[in-house]
């Protein structure tokens, strides 16, 4: 609300959508007086007949007055019945719909109709109206998906049938309106087979990041098909975990990119810690959540959850002791933890990947001889480019020891 000194009602913005930029700019015209509920109703009051005026005076008592107050929705309508008696060809003014350009003609129809579908009596045929009116509209689609609203819950089987069976041939890729087929196909329990047919299309349509939405109704399908164990087979236990990872690793990235901005930190290790919990037990989730209080200062957070106690945890884990032990040897810090977990990698594992892990944390502790046996001993084990690698990690070591000497 824009208020005058006096407290009268100046504007009024209904919602808010992003940038903040655009939002600031409305704003500032509210306080420069431009296009002001204020201002539109004193221009309407001079001059009636400006479309301009009557139609964003329209749309301001739209966004805000209760469509489903009798009262109030009246005067809605009655506003965008004077665009359409003062412009009924469509040529004397324009709006943005959806970053496209729409007459005022157009919009005022649309909103018209959306008016007599509110309420206690869901008039449709308003909406089927404007679709035939403009079947290639740029406020189309939305006009279905009103459309849509009606006949997913109310309208006879054969109605509903008729209007998605329309609906899905003009959107065939697009997954939430074939899902609103599936959804009133559920309801009525029939046809089975066309439900399963279209929900198993969005399924494929989406395999890359299934919404669990659409796949619960597909179980849903299933179920009502007398197929439990398929329902379980999709969205069942492993469904869910496969959600719940893909999760934790997206958790993951968003914090690593905001913690190397520098932005957003506070969101970046809670979502990090979010990750975590999910799944405790998941190694890439726990140490990259060390990482960042690593690099965010906080060590001691860190050991908390990348420390000695996840070691022990471990202590039977080769591959994971390994690990830890090169992550603490990169930070230059726990190096005694990271001694113990490599000689145990060791001993549980004798391959070139455990010995190079206790190799460096040697040498991070400038124990030349030892680093040099522990690297002598991956090398032998390695083949192909990992044996050469493994060879220039002894000559760095050998060139550490001569300095030292010197």
């Amino acid at each position: 609300m824009v208020l005058g000194r006096d407290g009268s009602e100046i504007d009024w913005h209904v919602g808010y959508s992003p940038p903040p930029e655009k939002f600031l700019e409305k704003l500032e015209m509210s306080v420069k007086g431009v296009d002001t509920a204020k201002s539109l109703s004193e221009s309407y009051a001079r001059d009636p007949k400006n479309i301009d005026v009557v139609f964003k005076l329209a749309q301001k008592y739209d966004d805000r007055l209760d469509s489903y107050d009798p009262q109030q929705k009246q005067k809605i309508v009655n506003l965008y019945k004077e665009v359409l008696a003062l412009d009924p060809d469509g040529k004397k003014g324009t709006t943005d719909y959806d970053d496209k350009k729409v007459t005022y003609t157009e919009y005022a129809e649309f909103a018209l109709s959306v008016l007599a579908f509110r309420g206690s009596e869901r008039n449709v045929e308003s909406l089927k109206a404007f679709i035939k009116k403009y079947p290639e509209g740029v406020m189309l689609k939305d006009a279905y998906m009103y459309e849509s609203f009606y006949y997913g819950h109310s309208g006879t089987k054969e109605e509903a049938d008729k209007f998605f069976e329309e609906y899905t041939a003009k959107y065939p890729d697009d997954p939430y309106v074939l899902d609103s087929y599936v959804t009133r196909i559920i309801q009525d329990k029939d046809p089975l087979e066309k439900g399963i047919q279209i929900a198993e299309k969005i399924k494929e349509m989406m395999k890359l990041n299934p919404e669990p939405r659409f796949i619960k109704n597909l179980a849903e399908l299933y179920v009502l098909k007398g197929l439990p164990e398929k329902a379980d087979e999709i969205y069942g236990k492993n469904f869910m975990e496969g959600r719940v990872s893909l999760l934790g690793y997206n958790l993951i990235d968003y914090a690593n990119f905001w913690v190397k901005q520098n932005k957003n930190t506070d969101s970046a290790v809670a979502m990090a810690e979010t990750a975590h919990k999910l799944s405790p037990d998941n190694w890439y989730y726990t140490q990259q959540l060390a990482q960042i209080y690593i690099k965010l200062n906080k060590e001691e957070k860190a050991l908390e959850v990348f420390g000695p106690e996840l070691a022990q945890k471990n202590w039977d884990k080769s591959n994971n002791l390994a690990s830890y032990a090169r992550f603490w040897t990169n930070q230059g810090k726990n190096l005694a933890s990271a001694l113990e977990a490599a000689k145990r990698s060791v001993e549980l594992s004798s391959e070139a990947y455990t010995w190079d892990a206790l190799s460096q944390v040697y040498l991070k502790l400038k124990n030349y001889p030892e680093a040099l046996k522990a690297a002598e001993k991956a090398a032998d084990l390695a083949e192909g480019p990992y044996a050469e690698a493994y060879k220039k990690k002894i000559e760095t070591i050998k060139k550490a020891m001569a300095e030292e000497k010197k």
